[in-house]
């Protein structure tokens, strides 16, 4: 036994942090009791009484106590697993050695039109200089173009991240112009910025759009920093902000095609505990409703068409023409993504992915050392 730890009548204290003896027992790590590989619990709590150590050590960076079981039961514990997973805010160490549960959109940088000029040359750098670093830029900046991927290569290289959500279209959605124009996107007309599957009950979305062909005369894309643009629309109308993460629209998508109507009904703007914006919900050219009192739709109207406005501000917008092999992907959630009118060949091959996938691929490389120790 070392200085270290500390016992009490019901926990131990490592490292000036207080763990319970009922947390140590239940999260114990050996393979009895904590799946090898997928780290799901094997052991089942039972039993009113409070687990209840025979002895502990700490010795070579790892705690070791033997329950009072039968038979005796060995759980070891290494103190930077301890202090990474350490619950007690309050003891005498604080908050200092405790590793906060992982969130990638704590480094967000929120851009407009000025600083993608001043920092897209850094940024295509990095692309060129590590191909881990546009996981990065994803969930930084919200967006990146990977350029010169082979057609043949697109598909797997997407299923590395995760797998791709299927759509009506199936795996792939064409966006290119028809002689039927069935949708706004098979035609040459510009598309305001939007999010996209607002009429869907989706996970939030990774966008994926693959330029195959571009002889086009315009159509060039266009991109937004939605929450920085919500950032500068709280500030300056917060009476509009509120209404707009409080109003609750049906966004409508009809398929005369597939038979399919859909509907989904969320504010514009979702907010999460804490009020961080964490989605935006809008598509100007998908059919949509509202139903409010007489006395309230022009407030709301108000709002909407303000809020409209600040997305079609060039300042905020990154400009930029897609060539042949170039793949933009997107935080859908973040991303307002839209064109300018075109004639002539566009083709672009459109995928989405689930962004939950993202982000356990970036949490699980960040906190692996916290895991795969064995």
């Amino acid at each position: 036994m070392t200085s270290n730890v500390i016992t009490k009548e019901s926990f131990l204290t490592v490292a000036g942090k207080r763990f319970h003896y009922i947390w140590l027992r239940d999260n114990c790590l050996c393979p009895q009791c904590s799946h090898p590989t997928s780290f799901q619990k094997l052991y089942e709590i039972s039993g009113t009484s409070t687990p209840e150590p025979l002895s502990w050590e700490e010795k070579d960076g790892e705690l070791r106590i033997t329950w009072k079981e039968d038979p005796a039961h060995v759980s070891i514990f290494p103190i930077s697993w301890l202090l990474a997973h350490a619950y007690d805010d309050e003891s005498e160490a604080g908050s200092a050695n405790q590793q906060p549960e992982s969130d990638p959109h704590n480094q967000e940088i929120l851009w407009d039109k000025p600083w993608i000029e001043a920092n897209i040359s850094g940024l295509q750098e990095a692309l060129s200089s590590d191909p881990e670093l546009w996981l990065n830029q994803l969930l930084t900046v919200g967006f990146t173009v990977l350029h010169n991927i082979e057609f043949k290569d697109l598909q797997p290289m997407l299923e590395s991240i995760g797998p791709i959500y299927k759509s009506d279209y199936g795996l792939f959605a064409p966006s290119k112009t028809t002689k039927e124009g069935k949708d706004l996107a098979e035609t040459g007309n510009g598309m305001s910025l939007h999010t996209d599957y607002t009429y869907w009950h989706t996970p939030p979305l990774l966008s994926c759009l693959y330029c195959v062909e571009n002889d086009a005369s315009g159509g060039e894309s266009l991109i937004t920093d939605g929450f920085r643009v919500v950032d500068d629309f709280r500030q300056q109308h917060p009476d509009h902000f509120q209404l707009l993460t409080q109003t609750p629209i049906q966004f409508k998508q009809v398929y005369t095609e597939w038979q399919y109507f859909y509907s989904r009904t969320q504010p514009i703007l979702e907010l999460d505990d804490s009020g961080k914006v964490t989605r935006i919900n809008f598509a100007n050219s998908h059919s949509y409703s509202w139903k409010l009192p007489f006395d309230q739709m022009e407030a709301f109207y108000a709002a909407y068409t303000t809020f409209f406005l600040y997305l079609k501000n060039p300042v905020y917008q990154y400009c930029f023409r897609l060539q042949p092999g170039d793949l933009l992907l997107m935080n859908d959630s973040r991303i307002m993504h839209g064109r300018k009118a075109f004639a002539g060949n566009r083709h672009l091959e459109i995928a989405c992915i689930s962004w939950d996938f993202l982000e356990a691929r970036q949490r699980f490389h960040q906190y692996k050392h916290l895991y795969v120790y064995r």
